[in-house]
């Protein structure tokens, strides 16, 4: 696994999981893991690989054998609270299905008429690990 592509590939992960989890009921929902000056459509799902650190090291050293990776979402709408958390429980559930374990959150947070979840969840990868 390329360990760099991580947050690539829980991003795509997420777009094929959370909308079927939630019966296809948000149909304009997107998804991002880029912070774009554009408004997004609501719901919207932000998904950032925090740093990630380094795991078992040999002695030897001289390769990554694996790495705990935390995924920071932030799941925003305009609409309602609930949709909002309807959502998070979407994206747990998807994260959860890729073995990553809730470290923080859900945190909720309104501001200006915005409704986010924010949580965070951690694994630890191998380098031979697939999702």
């Amino acid at each position: 696994m390329d360990l760099l592509q991580i947050e690539n590939i829980v991003t795509t992960q997420l777009r094929a999981r959370v909308p079927k989890t939630t019966d296809n009921k948000y149909k304009h929902m997107s998804f991002t893991n880029e912070i774009s000056e554009q408004t997004p459509s609501f719901p919207n799902v932000y998904i950032h690989e925090l740093e990630p650190s380094e795991v078992g090291n040999t002695i030897p050293n001289n390769q990554i054998h694996a790495i705990r990776s935390t995924i920071q979402i932030e799941v925003t709408t305009n609409v309602s609270r609930t949709d909002a958390r309807i959502v998070a429980n979407a994206c747990i559930t998807a994260m959860k299905a890729l073995r990553y374990s809730l470290v923080v959150g859900p945190t909720y947070v309104k501001t200006n008429n915005i409704h986010r979840y924010i949580i965070r969840m951690r694994r630890v990868i191998a380098s031979g690990d697939e999702f």
